[in-house]
């Protein structure tokens, strides 16, 4: 957990010609993606950083800010020379060192601010120490808590002579050691650093408070003394300081008490609340850790800031009530958890795979009707040649983007490329609807093989074939991009694999047994697949989008919640979902009024 910080918060497939064979070699470049697009580069943060920053946050806490900039020159120079491989904690670190020497410059006139960004800084060194380093054991946590006796005896000291700018600035020094070692101790007792954490944020609320609580101060750094001792000793066992398990959810509604609390002008109880909140914080603050770092910050930083406002001489509930109200708009996109089933999964593939299947039996049909059944090869080695290059295709995303999909940065990718995916899949709804009829399907496979037979260039049936599923598979891995972060590895793998058997068989029953399929039933059928995952992949990537801080989140409290189609109860994810429903229902009767008009019946129609 950190503190003493005020940051800002911060991803169709017209296949025209396909073997079963082809779509089980993209179908294994997919699932390739699913497991990789998860990876974390970790590095190693030598110790030689840790004193450098230390330096810095000490001169910025006395407000030293020449030698600070002169220790961020330092840390600069040595950061440069471990070379860090790109991974979230060193990308942290090097944001929160260009920040800090940003802000340093003017540190003058925004000392606050500059204090801050060097404090991030502290920390964001501390957290690539932990991710780099090896594994903490118990004797490592013992340890690590001891060392940071000293500080806070010091701290005490200046409480109890109300020396408070000493205590404050004391204080900070401490939490600035506590981020270093933090992760030693989590990894050895949860439940300690659960306990640690909680009394840490009492106490900064009541040196916060204007005018500061001396003996609420003094009584926490005295427990807080006392719990650390124990645990540096061997006297605090595990059982005894474990915490229950708790939820975003269980924290919102901490969270709304407060507000009614404060809205009811019982500012005592609201105080009460948040405290609460603070105490199962420790618990729950991982899931948002993890998926947005700077949100994380932010709730670290407001929780105490609400409570100390209503515990202040005299009270300010209007202010506190404004955090409180951003506290819980911060964490609402955290209690619904998207995901796809291996049902999404199969439906990608099994729709542009059946289409796929659909061209390539008109095209050999077509050849073969017009008697040129010996350039099917053409057809053939052009829809292998387009499918190769779509699963390396698929490889090399998966590689790139694999590198940076993870913590924030993960929600990020989901949210554009399911954004990029909704375009595209609105593109080839609307093509498959305007194919759904038999006249403007035969149209449409005579321009894409009647031409490359009328000029002898076989060639050019070669490159029809390929250049169509080379599309398709372009539009696969984006849609497979957009979803591999909200998805289980076993549900993605049962999702393909269903759907490569099934294609398999219909591959051999329609090519090889020469079985007609009707076209209008599969293009509306396919229509309504697309569509339906038009609508869930919208609300799916807003809601990415607003776990990683990129789009507010204003819950209303009365709109649905159906997490299974993609629905989310914040107007940004409602608004856009209606005005695709409604843009595809104008779509869908705009295109059925056209084509009654020019349709001319003659019964079934097959191909």
């Amino acid at each position: 957990m950190t503190r003493w910080m005020n940051v800002e918060n911060a991803y169709g497939i017209r296949s025209h010609g396909r073997q079963s064979f082809f779509v089980l070699l993209l179908a294994a470049a997919m699932l390739l993606f699913g497991w990789s697009g998860r990876t974390l580069a970790d590095a190693a943060a030598p110790d030689s950083l840790m004193p450098l920053v230390g330096g810095a946050l000490v001169h910025a806490g006395e407000h030293k800010w020449q030698e600070t900039a002169s220790e961020l020159e330092k840390f600069e120079a040595e950061w440069r020379k471990q070379n860090a491989p790109s991974g979230e904690a060193a990308d942290s670190v090097a944001s929160a060192l260009a920040e800090a020497k940003k802000v340093v410059n003017d540190a003058a006139s925004k000392p606050d601010e500059a204090y801050e960004a060097v404090s991030k800084l502290t920390k964001a060194v501390g957290r690539f120490a932990g991710a780099g380093g090896k594994k903490d054991s118990k004797a490592d946590g013992k340890q690590a808590a001891g060392t940071l006796l000293p500080i806070l005896r010091q701290t005490q000291t200046d409480i109890q002579h109300s020396d408070w700018d000493k205590a404050r600035s004391r204080y900070k020094q401490f939490d600035s050691q506590w981020s270093k070692n933090e992760t030693a101790i989590r990894s050895d007792s949860s439940g300690v650093y659960g306990q640690i954490e909680t009394k840490l944020s009492m106490i900064r609320i009541a040196l916060q408070a204007e005018p500061p609580k001396a003996e609420a101060a003094d009584k926490g750094v005295r427990e807080l003394i006392q719990l650390i001792d124990d645990y540096a000793s061997g006297k605090l066992h595990e059982d005894a300081a474990a915490s229950g398990k708790q939820s975003v959810s269980d924290a919102l509604a901490i969270l709304q008490k407060a507000a009614d609390a404060i809205g009811a002008g019982r500012n005592a109880e609201a105080a009460d609340q948040l405290q609460a909140f603070i105490q199962i914080w420790p618990s729950v603050e991982g899931e948002v850790r993890t998926r947005a770092p700077d949100t994380y910050d932010r709730i670290e930083r407001e929780m105490t800031e609400a409570a100390s406002r209503l515990l202040s001489n005299p009270p300010q509930p209007e202010e506190a009530g404004r955090i409180v109200s951003e506290m819980q708009a911060e964490l609402q996109p955290f209690t619904a958890q998207t995901s796809y089933s291996a049902w999404d999964a199969a439906i990608i593939l099994l729709r542009e795979g059946l289409e796929a299947l659909l061209v390539l039996a008109a095209l050999l049909a077509f050849l073969r009707r017009t008697g040129n059944a010996s350039k099917q090869g053409w057809v053939w080695s052009g829809g292998a040649a387009g499918l190769l290059a779509s699963g390396g295709l698929a490889v090399v995303l998966t590689l790139t983007i694999a590198n940076v999909a993870s913590g924030s940065t993960r929600e990020l990718l989901e949210g554009v490329m399911g954004l990029v995916s909704v375009f595209l899949m609105l593109t080839v709804g609307a093509w498959l609807h305007r194919k759904s009829h038999v006249d403007t399907w035969n149209r449409y496979i005579n321009n894409q093989v009647g031409v490359a037979l009328a000029s002898g260039n076989l060639w050019s049936l070669f490159l029809v074939a390929a250049l169509s599923i080379l599309r398709e598979g372009a539009e696969t891995a984006i849609f497979y991009i957009g979803m591999a972060p909200s998805i289980d590895p076993a549900q993605l793998a049962l999702g393909i694999g269903s759907a490569v058997v099934l294609l398999f068989l219909l591959g051999f029953v329609i090519v090889r047994g020469s079985v007609l399929l009707p076209i209008r039933p599969f293009f509306l059928g396919a229509t309504v697949l697309i569509y339906y995952l038009v609508f869930k992949f919208l609300g799916q990537s807003i809601h990415a989008l607003q776990i990683a801080g990129q789009i507010p989140a204003h819950v209303p409290g009365y709109l649905p919640s159906w997490n299974w189609l993609g629905v989310y109860p914040t107007w940004e994810t409602f608004i856009p979902q209606l005005l695709v429903l409604l843009f595809i229902v104008f779509q869908w009767a705009r295109q059925e009024r056209k084509m009654r008009g020019s349709a001319r019946e003659s019964g079934p129609h097959t191909v």
